[in-house]
């Protein structure tokens, strides 16, 4: 029988602060949302992030990684937490660190308001958080072993196609599914078309998270980029750490940018085949890629360089990005000029 936990359903799963800083850009976009689709985009988020918050536990072994992600996706269709999650290390000058604990301190608390959820809209959140964390499996065991100096790449691009898909992707079918329920009626073939979008639109914006971090993760031996391309370069997975390498490097990541364009550009015909109204729920669609665009052009320029800082777009252009994703969503081809709108330097 599943536990049930009476929930407020107008009061937040976690606090304010906690969601701003796991991420500021989703804390601003599910304000637009309207409430019946708040709920569950909101529940879906946090509980993806606290099982990529035990995914990513650099100070826990594998197998006990493994073992919290197995228990909160048992969670997840039993409805009760059997026990607690393996909670990171605090950490008094990292508030990213100490907002993720909170969060996992909350999943008792999400796991009621799941509850609470009508039955389709639990059905859809318990799906795509079931495939999240089963690609976080998968993911684990592909990189088991793998350290900074023995880095390890993913097989080829289908194993990309596969993993972007698997971690984002499927976000995108999860998206059409609540926006069809709660926000635009939509017949059996704009649903399927729309799904079709999301899905290119949630691969796209992961690769954008590949091209950005990729130094950084091949430090912690986990390289996405294909192995085979690599090699076709006459590079190895360590590359990726290598500044020297970045020139021979240049051809693969220009591959797999143009297909992150590609897929931004597909979230962007999403938000255009939307109507105006509700007026949230299109900027909110909208917003991921515009920041999307903007980042991937600024690592572009850089050409991939890791010598310099990691490409962050302050909270100044954030705004910007936001007001001119606002404009655009006026009027019904507004998100398609967005695309062809110059961008500044980040």
């Amino acid at each position: 029988m599943r536990a049930v936990t009476a929930v407020d359903p107008d009061a937040p799963f976690v606090p304010s602060g906690t969601l701003r800083r796991v991420s500021r850009t989703f804390a601003l976009s599910i304000r637009l949302l309207p409430a019946a689709m708040r709920r569950p985009v909101e529940l879906a988020y946090l509980l993806a992030r606290a099982a990529d918050t035990i995914a990513d536990r650099g100070d826990l072994a594998a197998d006990r990684r493994r073992g919290g992600l197995e228990a909160l996706r048992g969670a997840l269709a039993a409805g009760r937490l059997p026990a607690p999650l393996p909670r990171p290390r605090g950490d008094a000058h990292d508030p990213t660190a100490a907002a993720e604990a909170d969060l996992l301190d909350a999943v008792p608390r999400l796991l009621a308001g799941l509850a609470a959820l009508d039955e389709a809209d639990r059905a859809d959140v318990v799906t795509v958080c079931d495939r999240l964390i089963s690609t976080m499996l998968d993911e684990l065991a592909t990189f088991a072993g793998a350290s900074g100096h023995t880095p390890v790449a993913l097989a080829d691009a289908r194993a990309l196609r596969d993993y972007t898909e698997g971690i984002a992707g499927c976000v995108g079918a999860f998206w059409t599914a609540l926006i069809a329920r709660h926000a635009v009626p939509l017949d059996e073939g704009a649903r399927r078309a729309l799904a079709i979008e999301g899905r290119r639109y949630g691969r796209g914006l992961q690769l954008v998270n590949i091209l950005r971090d990729g130094e950084q993760d091949a430090r912690r031996g986990r390289v996405y980029l294909p192995a085979d391309e690599l090699r076709a370069a006459g590079l190895g997975p360590e590359s990726l750490a290598e500044p020297a390498a970045a020139p021979a490097l240049a051809p693969v990541r220009a591959r797999w940018a143009a297909r992150s364009r590609h897929g931004l550009l597909a979230g962007i015909a999403y938000a255009a085949r939307l109507p105006v109204r509700p007026f949230g729920v299109r900027v909110a669609t909208l917003l991921p890629a515009a920041i999307g665009l903007r980042t991937l052009s600024a690592l572009e320029r850089r050409g991939f360089d890791a010598s310099g800082d990691r490409v962050r777009i302050s909270r100044q252009q954030l705004r910007a990005t936001i007001v001119r994703s606002a404009m655009a969503c006026l009027t019904p081809g507004g998100p398609r000029r967005l695309a062809r709108r110059p961008r500044r330097p980040v």
